[in-house]
């Protein structure tokens, strides 16, 4: 049956990244409730007042004046990943009708923030019957199998890739039956794979690190879903020490191939990483001025929108990362364990779900008044 009202979708649907990602599973989710869903603004039978519009890209960037003659109700779909959202966003956000987040995180950063509109926990989805868990060959040194460590993220300041790179360096020699890969990408055309090598070389060289450290694989093209899978399908151990997720899909995907994640304990993410399935980092929450200004940050900034006043993040504690790494690469029978136990948390977490859960919050927008 086919909802008495339309929504209009309007967000990065055609976008490889994780945004992009999330628009095209909402969408989906939603056409699969029979929600009358569009890319587009059409001419149709349907009034006004049953005409919706959900907003998935930057709050600043909304025109509501203007949307405000075509749409009954205006939602904005968003995430953040600090304590306070930018504040260009308060403006627009509280002109909407609604704002939906996909985390208690996010909501809280909306609180502080002075969010006046209803605010609404969405959250994502995960594809469990695209990551899936494989067999794979335990480490040892008889076999030569290495105990494998992932990471997949954009190679920005707020992912943290110093203090991945610091403790991995630091703990592990090549004397230890161990590898890193890392599945990257920059964020313009000059942040290619050799100024992110070039990068991560500087860094090491700021530590003055010398000793053989343990090796890494580094990749920074686009990735298929099979190859992404085939990433998640080596990994004994998932490892990021971010500094702040609205969900942290990578880490949702690793939970789905039954691998454990190592990661900061703050943000989106603690909403489904509990420590039976993970190994969690202990934090400080900094000023992201504090990390940004440093000289041995290596990675985009994204400068304007973190270091506005009021703003926290985690840090990550470094000798607590490393004991992590250290604790997972002496124990991949653990791991094996909480990557099992991760896979059971994140079955019902279907995209599924969370078209439901937008569903009743579009039809909980429509029936209050102004």
């Amino acid at each position: 049956m086919t909802s008495s009202y339309q929504v209009v979708w309007k967000g990065p649907v055609n976008r490889r990244s994780g945004l992009g990602i999330a628009s095209r599973g909402y969408v989906r989710a939603l056409r699969a409730q029979g929600v009358n869903v569009t890319l587009r603004e059409q001419n149709t039978h349907f009034p006004k007042n049953r005409k919706v519009l959900i907003y998935h890209h930057s709050p600043s960037t909304l025109n509501i004046e203007k949307e405000r003659q075509r749409y009954g109700k205006i939602i904005i779909n968003t995430v953040w990943e600090t304590t306070r959202i930018p504040q260009r966003w308060i403006r627009p956000i509280n002109q909407a009708d609604a704002v939906c987040v996909p985390s208690l995180q996010n909501k809280q950063a909306m609180l502080n923030s002075g969010i006046k509109v209803p605010i609404y926990i969405v959250p994502h989805g995960v594809h469990s019957q695209m990551y899936k868990p494989t067999k794979k060959r335990m480490p040892s040194k008889i076999s030569k199998e290495k105990f494998t460590f992932i990471s997949i993220f954009g190679f920005q300041h707020r992912k943290n890739p110093e203090a991945l790179l610091r403790a991995y360096w630091e703990e592990f020699s090549s004397a230890d039956n161990v590898r890193l890969i890392i599945k990257t990408n920059g964020y313009s055309s000059n942040e290619n794979e050799q100024w992110i090598r070039r990068q991560i070389h500087a860094y090491k060289a700021i530590l003055n690190i010398s000793k053989n450290t343990a090796p890494i694989e580094i990749s920074t093209r686009y990735l298929t879903t099979k190859s992404l899978r085939s990433i998640y399908a080596k990994g004994h151990a998932f490892v990021l020490p971010t500094r702040g997720e609205g969900v942290g899909l990578p880490l949702l995907e690793s939970l789905a191939s039954g691998v454990p994640v190592i990661t900061t304990g703050w943000g989106g993410h603690m909403d489904y990483l509990t420590e039976r399935s993970s190994f969690l980092v202990k934090y400080k929450l900094r000023p992201p001025t504090v990390s940004l200004n440093r000289k041995s940050s290596i990675s985009h900034k994204f400068r304007s929108l973190f270091s506005e006043k009021g703003q926290l993040w985690a840090e990550a504690d470094l000798g607590n990362l490393k004991r992590q790494m250290r604790r997972a690469y002496e124990n991949p029978q653990l791991c094996l364990m909480k990557g099992q136990r991760g896979r059971k948390d994140v079955l019902s977490l279907s995209w599924n779900r969370a078209g439901s859960s937008l569903k009743r919050v579009i039809e909980e927008v429509i029936r209050k008044r102004k």
